[in-house]
């Protein structure tokens, strides 16, 4: 998403989703851009975080795919 997605709106998603659909593996956000505040204080609220740097997501990722638990 980038830009004409509005990330409130992304963030609503994503929070929802998991309501409804529990995870079963360990998701990184990366989000920029329209509402971005908005958005990271949501996922934030839902007790995600987000990410706005993509080096950064990449690292958590590759992370959590090793097994580092501590990463997420």
């Amino acid at each position: 998403f980038g830009g004409i997605t509005r990330g409130d709106d992304v963030a609503n998603g994503i929070v929802e989703a998991t309501r409804q659909v529990p995870l079963k593996v360990p998701m990184v956000i990366r989000l920029t851009g329209t509402n971005e505040k908005e958005a990271v204080q949501i996922l934030t609220k839902a007790g995600y975080s987000a990410l706005t740097d993509m080096d950064e997501a990449v690292q958590r990722a590759v992370a959590l795919a090793r097994g580092k638990r501590g990463a997420a």
